[in-house]
C-alpha cells in the first residue's frame, strides 16, 4: 500500500462520516455539469489579485491610471497577439515602475495562453500543465496564492497547506522544510491528492485532509492534526510516523520543536527570533544583539535604546521585545489557584523567583494554606528594609486568620543576591513562630529568594 493511499484510506474509514456533513463534498465538478467561466470577470478578478502581489499601488486601480489594462486584457485575441500589443496597452497606465510593467506583460501574455488552450473550462483549468502556467502569473513565493484564488473562482483544484502539512507528518514524520520552496511547492501535494485511490477525486482528498488538519474549524469540525497536533485524540496515531517517532527527526526545525515540545535552553535564541522577526531586516538586527547565553536578561534601557535605534524604520521590534519579556515574567508570577500543594520549598522559589529576584527594595510575603497545606492565598505584607516594627504578627496573622488558614509560609528577597539569613531575619521569624503557635496557624518555613538562588528555614532546621 503506497503511502499516499494508506494516509487517505485511514482518513476515509476513521473521517469519512464527517465528510457528507459539510457542503463542499456534494459540490463536485464534472464534465457534464462543467460551465465555462466568463472571461472579463476571471481577467478583471485576476489583476485584483495579482496587482497586490506585485506591489502595485493601491491608488492605482480599473477606474484609475490602469483603465487600459483592465479593458484591453479582454480585446486581445487569446490565438494571435502581439507582445507590442501588450505594452502598448502597459504603456498608457500609470504610475506603474519598469519592474512591475514586465511583470504584468508576462502574467498578461500567460493568462491569455490558458485562455486558447483551454477555453476556461475548469475541467481543464485544474491540470498540472495548466497549474504551471497559473504559477508563472503569481510571484515565485506566492504558488499557493494561485491555487487558492483558482478555488474562490470555482475551479475545483487542491489547495489546502495545512492538508498537505498534516499528510507530511503522517507519511514523513517531519514538517515539510520551509526553505526548500520544491519541497513544499503545491504541484508536490496536487500529485499526491491525484495519485490517491480512495476518493474519487484530488479535489474531495484534499477537503478532507483540510478538515482532518482544522482548515475547517470555523465550519464547526475540529480537526486534530493542526498547528498544534491532538496526537493522544487521533485515530491515525498509530500509524503516524511524527507520534511513533520513526520520521527524520534530525534538521528539526523551530516549529516542529515547539509542536513537539522540544525546545531547549541553547533553542531560547532562535524561538526569541521566530517570535519577533517579521522581515528579513528585524531578522538580522536581532542576530547581533541578542545574548546567546542570557538571550531574556540584560535588556537594560540602554541596550534597548540602542536597539530602537538599529530596527527598521516603523518596525515594533524593541515593543514586542519587552512584551515578550513581560509575558515571560508574568507567567512565573501567575497566583496559584486555590487548593493546590507545595511540595518543597523549592516549589516556592520556583513560584516566586521572577517576582522577586529583581526587585530592589525588600518584600515580605506570607502564603496561606488549609488543614491538608493547600494553597489558599498570598498577601504582600510590606515593603522596604524589613525589621520587627514593619513585620508585625499583627499584620501577618490578621489576614491568615481572615482566610481562616491552617498553616503559612513566609517569603522575602534579598536584593543583594545573597539569601543567607540575617540576624534580623532570624528574630522576625522566631517571634512569627512563637506566635503562630499561640494562635493556632504554624509558620511552616520561610524562604528567602537572593537572586537564582535561596534559603529555606526549614530544610536548615532553623524552626
Amino acid at each position: 500500500m503506497s503511502e499516499q493511499s494508506d494516509y487517505f484510506q485511514l482518513l476515509q474509514k476513521n473521517h469519512g462520516s464527517q465528510q457528507g456533513k459539510h457542503f463542499w463534498s456534494g459540490d463536485r465538478v464534472t464534465s457534464a455539469a462543467a460551465k465555462l467561466l466568463n472571461r472579463k470577470s476571471l481577467g478583471e478578478k485576476l489583476l485584483d489579485r495579482i496587482l497586490p502581489l506585485y506591489e502595485v499601488s493601491s491608488e492605482l486601480t480599473k477606474y484609475s491610471g490602469l483603465q487600459s489594462l483592465y479593458e484591453g486584457l479582454n480585446l486581445l485575441n487569446p490565438q494571435y497577439f502581439r507582445q507590442d500589443e501588450v505594452l502598448r496597452l502597459l504603456g498608457k497606465c500609470h504610475g506603474l515602475s519598469n519592474q512591475q510593467q514586465k511583470q504584468l506583460a508576462g502574467a498578461v501574455k500567460v493568462f491569455l495562453e490558458i485562455v486558447n488552450k483551454t477555453n476556461l473550462n475548469p475541467i481543464q483549468l485544474n491540470t498540472l500543465e495548466i497549474l504551471g502556467l497559473w504559477w508563472q502569473i503569481f510571484p515565485e513565493k506566492k504558488p499557493w496564492d494561485a491555487l487558492k484564488w483558482l478555488w474562490q473562482e470555482g475551479v475545483a483544484v487542491p489547495h489546502s497547506q495545512s492538508g498537505f502539512r498534516s499528510w507530511w507528518r503522517f507519511s514523513q514524520g517531519s514538517l515539510p522544510e520551509k526553505k526548500s520552496d520544491e519541497i513544499f511547492h503545491p504541484k508536490k501535494w496536487v500529485e499526491i491528492c491525484e495519485q490517491q485511490t480512495v476518493f474519487e477525486t484530488a479535489f474531495e482528498a484534499d477537503r478532507m485532509a483540510a478538515v482532518f488538519s482544522g482548515e475547517w474549524r470555523q465550519a464547526g469540525s475540529q480537526g486534530v492534526c493542526g498547528d498544534l497536533p491532538d496526537c493522544e485524540n487521533c485515530k491515525l496515531n498509530t500509524d503516524c510516523l511524527w507520534q511513533t517517532g520513526q520520521g527524520n527527526q534530525e534538521m528539526m526545525g523551530i516549529e516542529e520543536k515547539i509542536q513537539r515540545k522540544k525546545i531547549k535552553t541553547e533553542d531560547v535564541p532562535e524561538l526569541m527570533k521566530w517570535l519577533l522577526s517579521s522581515n528579513p531586516e528585524e531578522s538580522n538586527v536581532l542576530e547581533g544583539t541578542v545574548n546567546k547565553d542570557a538571550p531574556l536578561k540584560g535588556w537594560n534601557r540602554e541596550r534597548l535604546k540602542k536597539l530602537e535605534n538599529l530596527q527598521p524604520i516603523g518596525s515594533k521590534l524593541i515593543i514586542r521585545l519587552e512584551a515578550l519579556r513581560e509575558l515571560c515574567r508574568n507567567y512565573s508570577v501567575e497566583k496559584l489557584k486555590p487548593f493546590q500543594q507545595f511540595s518543597s520549598s523549592r516549589d516556592i522559589f520556583i513560584h516566586f523567583h521572577q517576582q522577586l529576584a529583581k526587585q530592589k527594595q525588600e518584600q515580605f510575603i506570607i502564603v496561606l494554606l488549609d488543614n491538608k497545606h493547600r494553597y489558599l492565598a498570598e498577601e504582600d505584607v510590606t515593603k522596604g528594609i524589613l525589621n520587627k516594627s514593619l513585620v508585625h504578627p499583627r499584620e501577618v496573622f490578621a489576614s491568615a486568620i481572615e482566610h481562616r488558614a491552617a498553616a503559612l509560609i513566609c517569603v522575602h528577597n534579598h536584593p543583594s543576591g545573597d539569601p543567607e539569613p540575617s540576624q534580623e531575619d532570624l528574630r522576625i521569624t522566631e517571634r512569627l513562630v512563637e506566635v503562630g503557635k499561640l494562635v493556632g496557624i504554624p509558620v511552616l518555613d520561610h524562604v528567602i529568594v537572593g537572586g537564582d538562588e535561596y534559603t529555606s528555614f526549614a530544610d536548615r532546621g532553623l524552626l
